[in-house]
């Protein structure tokens, strides 16, 4: 359930897409480079150190073959709500490009190939949260979760954050503790995460019919919310020190990147830069998944 700059970037009406622009357009590559360096971090944590390259790569690839498969089902299952969006407007006409059988076509084999390739190179456990990634994404949360409840960001998180799992039972145990912190760090992310882009979209929200919480709470309450939901990340990925393989430089690290976080959360709220705000969380999750990959990778180089 992940959106990032480059999913809902504005642009200007234009001629109908070519077919290698619509197909990477549709499998949302922002989304798609966040859950596969996800994935590789709950690799790292439950190795304590950088996996060996042939499995990562295996799992990585599995991951971006299911993630791009499950973004293009989720545009078509939500080309009419799209239409009403400006930020998702070049979407529709993707899909008008390739025609909706062909984007099926091409999504279920993007997905059956991901399910192939794990299952016969990766193991079964992270077979079975890949194929929950996928249904969880595609059918729990696009087709009922978000039309139906504004408190839909907190289970529908959960596509988002099981690539930790995927990526940790490769190679280890799949419920491990270390990749279970940081399954929880990815669950409690995603809420202000989402918060901060329905505050700089309400209006496409209303017309589109999605009952976000700003539409149904307010502003100031889901300000408070993202706010509530911010100070957690503060305190959660030190998790990874005290119960996990991290270092007390990664516990330093993290309580910096944190509290910058919310501070600059606090301030753009007030000012109502919602859009400035979102973009702070693609940093905040980009600067601590990369601080746990740097500690334990570079640890044993130096």
């Amino acid at each position: 359930m992940m959106e990032t700059a480059a999913d809902t970037v504005q642009v200007k009406e234009g001629a109908a897409p070519s077919t290698g622009v619509a197909l990477f357009l549709l499998m949302k590559p922002g989304i798609v480079a966040a859950v596969t360096l996800a994935g590789y971090a709950g690799m790292v944590v439950a190795a304590g150190a950088a996996p060996p390259a042939a499995p990562a790569l295996l799992c990585l690839a599995s991951i971006v073959l299911a993630a791009a498969g499950s973004a293009m089902i989720n545009n078509v299952l939500d080309r009419r709500i799209d239409l009403l969006m400006e930020r998702v407007q070049r979407r529709s006409p993707a899909i008008a490009a390739l025609g909706t059988g062909r984007v099926v076509t091409c999504a279920l084999a993007l997905i059956t190939s991901a399910l192939v390739l794990s299952a016969f190179h990766v193991g079964i456990a992270a077979t079975a949260f890949l194929l929950g990634a996928v249904a969880s994404y595609t059918l729990y949360y696009t087709l009922y979760l978000k039309r139906r409840s504004h408190w839909a960001a907190i289970l529908g998180g959960i596509p988002g954050a099981l690539p930790v799992l995927i990526g940790g039972s490769s190679v280890a145990p799949p419920f491990a503790t270390a990749p279970l912190i940081l399954f929880i760090l990815m669950l409690l992310w995603q809420p202000p995460h989402f918060w901060l882009l329905s505050l700089a979209h309400q209006e496409e929200y209303r017309r589109a019919g999605i009952p976000v919480l700003p539409l149904v709470k307010g502003e100031k309450f889901t300000a408070v919310a993202v706010l509530s939901g911010a100070g957690l990340l503060v305190c959660t990925p030190l998790l990874l020190w005290v119960y996990g393989p991290c270092s007390k430089w990664y516990a330093a690290s993290a309580v910096v990147i944190g509290i910058s976080f919310w501070g600059g959360c606090w301030l753009l709220l007030a000012k109502r830069l919602y859009r400035w705000a979102f973009t702070s969380s693609i940093a905040y999750l980009t600067a601590i998944l990369g601080a746990v990959i740097a500690d334990l990778c570079l640890r044993r180089v130096f």
